[in-house]
């Protein structure tokens, strides 16, 4: 078929052009692959290299961190052998020091002359700055030491065990921050109470 815009009138060699299929200097068209053949090498190259590159990485990871647990599981354990060797001095003497300054009243519960007095001057021999005595009304067999607020529990705590009352305990019987109602002499500990007993 002769062009549209050719300027003259069709002759015979047009009308064999019309019969052949083909037209001047034809080529098939290109697969879409063949088209883009650079742009899927490029592509499939980073894919791969990508690929290449997380395995490394994971491989790099895993003995990283491998490594990385050794020292560490090391040092814990270095660690939790040293902890008990720590704390084992520091739970032999008492948490807090005790507040010498911190007023005592020394009860005599024992019924014998002067007991009040006896500890009285047994304390501030030991530093305790502030003891006053007075006299239980009735007799009693065990020692104790009381405190009223929380905040002397520590320095009620650490007078209990210089004087062997065992734990101190919180109470509102006395006006005092901290009593000690004492039952023997200083000193004396069981063998004192077993002869007031006698």
């Amino acid at each position: 078929m002769a062009d549209s815009q050719y300027p003259y009138p069709p002759d015979r060699f047009d009308d064999e052009a019309d019969a052949v299929s083909f037209h001047g200097a034809h080529r098939a068209e290109l697969p879409f692959w063949r088209e883009n053949l650079l742009y899927i090498i490029v592509i499939g190259a980073a894919v791969v290299m990508l690929i290449v590159l997380l395995f490394l990485i994971g491989g790099m990871g895993g003995n990283g961190d491998e490594r990385a647990d050794d020292p560490t599981t090391t040092t814990s354990a270095a660690e939790s052998s040293e902890a008990p060797a720590e704390e084992t001095p520091e739970d032999a003497p008492p948490a807090v020091e005790p507040d010498l300054t911190t007023p005592v009243l020394v009860v005599n519960a024992g019924g014998i002359n002067g007991l009040a007095g006896s500890w009285q001057e047994a304390l501030q021999g030991d530093g305790w700055e502030a003891v006053d005595v007075a006299t239980a009304d009735n007799v009693q067999q065990e020692p104790v030491v009381f405190y009223r607020d929380e905040q002397d529990a520590d320095t009620a705590q650490a007078l209990a065990e210089q004087v062997g009352a065992g734990e101190a305990r919180q109470s509102d019987e006395y006006d005092a921050r901290v009593t000690f109602v004492a039952v023997a002499e200083p000193g004396a500990g069981a063998e004192g109470e077993d002869g007031e007993e006698g």
